[in-house]
């Protein structure tokens, strides 16, 4: 912290002047005398107090580096910033950089892969301002996938007529060309809105992902559909959903617009798609973890055909 103390100074100015004079007396005898002048003056001067300020609305986002902004310090002197990284919330700071000059308000770091807090000085000669507001972000690993891995059990959902897939749902979990059929799909009343009750809906769950115990983030996820249908009329759409804490809670569904009558692959989401969710490896378990999957369509009487169904995470361990 920058201060500068008030000062108020006289100082003296002395003036001394000699003089001697020599003098004529009786009997021809020098007569000397030795007189002293003093003069003293005073001089004032005012010296303000000032404090360095931080800079303030410290933020940080992650990536492959980290970016941070702030806005700069009020004190025009300033010469510009530190910025101090520590893996520790609140602690362990050690200087990864500086910024100039003081109308500065932004600068990258690139660590490694990792989580980091960040503050930032403004500095001035030997001066340094107090901390600003402490910011973290995080540089990802290299990323990894599961592969896809297939559901382990699937029940009817309620929605439509409420029986789902209901010929030969025990072959949804097998890429084997064996077919489980939802006939004459919902009730009266059935469209393409994926929010539509009258659509029939089924389960999926017990994805076996093999994730390790630590895992940093994910990044995406992946739902493989292998579907075809009786006939090409209409519109017809599969409306995926997941789900993080056994069917409780559903993410927004996404819509697959079904092209053709013939069995095809169908993919939803992808490998930097976390539909709109920040997961958890324990909420990727076969506990928690549910596919949701809804026939949409514009026509009566139509049949879905699904082969397979399974689910791919891509994730940083």
């Amino acid at each position: 912290m920058a201060r500068h103390s008030p000062v108020r100074a006289r100082l003296p100015l002395v003036a001394v002047a000699f003089v001697v004079a020599a003098l004529a007396i009786a009997g021809g005898t020098p007569r000397s005398t030795l007189a002293r002048l003093t003069d003293t003056d005073t001089s004032t001067q005012n010296i303000s107090t000032d404090t360095l300020n931080p800079p303030t609305s410290l933020a940080a986002s992650g990536g492959a580096s980290i970016g941070l902004s702030w806005v700069a310090t009020v004190d025009t002197y300033a010469s510009g910033y530190e910025i101090w990284r520590s893996t520790v919330s609140g602690s362990g700071y050690a200087l990864a950089g500086s910024a100039t000059p003081r109308s500065a308000t932004s600068a990258t770091d690139s660590p490694s892969a990792g989580t980091y807090y960040y503050i930032l000085r403004s500095y001035f000669q030997n001066w340094r301002s107090v901390n600003s507001n402490q910011v973290s972000a995080t540089v990802p690993g290299a990323s990894t996938d599961t592969g896809q891995k297939p559901c382990v059990t699937t029940a009817a959902d309620t929605g439509g007529d409420n029986d789902g897939y209901e010929v030969g749902p025990a072959s949804l979990c097998a890429d084997d060309s064996t077919l489980a059929t939802d006939a004459n799909t919902g009730t009266a009343g059935r469209s393409t809105s994926c929010a539509n009750a009258a659509n029939d809906r089924h389960r999926f769950q017990g994805f076996a992902f093999g994730l390790p115990g630590s895992v940093t983030s994910v990044s995406g996820i992946e739902i493989r559909i292998d579907e075809g249908l009786n006939n090409n009329g209409g519109t017809s759409n599969l409306c995926v959903e997941l789900s993080w804490d056994g069917g409780t809670s559903w993410t927004a569904a996404k819509t697959i617009n079904l092209v053709g009558a013939a069995e095809a692959t169908y993919l939803a989401g992808g490998a930097a798609d976390t539909w709109g969710h920040t997961w958890t490896a324990s909420q990727l378990s076969t506990a928690n973890f549910r596919v949701r999957v809804t026939d949409a369509t514009s026509q009566p009487s139509k049949d879905y055909k699904m082969d397979y169904l399974a689910a791919r995470v891509v994730y940083v361990p």
